[in-house]
């Protein structure tokens, strides 16, 4: 189902996606997806868990591969670019990053590894890009943690460090998945906070399953069901509980405030 779908102004894209459909095995997991991103738009991407949301993140940074002709473009660009420009230019926040480093990397060795989209350090680094690292821990309010082992960090810490990894190289697009993932509502609250302030005037796709995560910066949001595109567009056009009541099988209220917005209510639909 494509409902409750809103235009989009024509602009140069940061992203599209074209007719993807993708199998895991015998089994389709996401079928004909088409999304475009333009410059100026910050999306959610917003689904239950297993509609299809992590395996997006893999379509678009080529780690799995659309069938029958399903393309990925990057760029304003229907030209194939390779995966290392591709991460040069976006950057990756992603709380499955917390797991995958050294256990005696450091905090600021972690931020230094954005400038060559890497997990750890396999090139040296120069001294003015450790400048760069530094600063971008400043601006984040966590220039403490540079030489605390990066494992030992509390989640919350570890977060903003790998959101300050994501913001050094000064990418054209950041791409959030799932950040907030394990922290409780304190903590969540302080990193979308220190979010809010790092991402203005910046492009942004942020993955959640929560909606009362979704920024005020967020200009529009692709709803995901049983790996289709239910809805697109405009936030306030998609942000109903008409929308999310029928996305979710749950009769439930979507309410705003303060720019936020919060969904109340899960009545089970009845079956008939």
């Amino acid at each position: 189902m494509q409902g409750y779908r809103s235009a989009s102004v024509m602009k140069p894209f940061l992203l599209r996606v074209e007719n993807a459909t993708v199998y895991r095995g015998d089994n389709e997991v996401l079928k004909e997806i088409n999304w475009t991103q333009h410059e100026g738009e910050n999306w959610a991407v917003v689904g239950n868990n297993g509609c299809g949301k992590t395996t997006l993140m893999k379509l678009l940074f080529g780690e799995i591969l659309p069938i029958d002709g399903g393309q990925v473009h990057w760029f304003n660009s229907t030209t194939w670019r390779g995966l290392f420009e591709i991460r040069e230019r976006v950057g990756f926040v992603s709380a499955e990053f917390q797991r995958q480093y050294d256990q005696n990397v450091t905090a600021l060795q972690v931020v230094e590894s954005g400038f060559f989209s890497s997990i750890g350090l396999w090139e040296d680094v120069r001294e003015t890009q450790t400048r760069k690292a530094e600063a971008e821990m400043d601006h984040l309010g966590i220039r403490h943690l540079a030489p605390r082992r990066f494992l030992q960090l509390s989640y919350g810490e570890a977060r903003r460090v790998l959101l300050a990894r994501a913001l050094v190289n000064r990418p054209d697009l950041l791409v959030l998945d799932e950040p907030c993932a394990g922290l409780d509502i304190p903590t969540r609250e302080v990193f979308l906070e220190t979010l809010s302030r790092r991402v203005r005037n910046r492009n942004l796709i942020y993955v959640t399953h929560h909606i009362e995560e979704i920024l005020p910066a967020i200009t529009h949001v692709l709803l995901l069901k049983d790996g289709r595109v239910f809805a697109q567009g405009k936030k306030h056009d998609i942000l109903t509980g008409e929308a999310f009541s029928e996305a979710l099988e749950c009769q439930v209220s979507v309410q705003e405030n303060g720019g936020r917005f919060w969904i109340t209510g899960c009545r089970p639909h009845r079956k008939q």
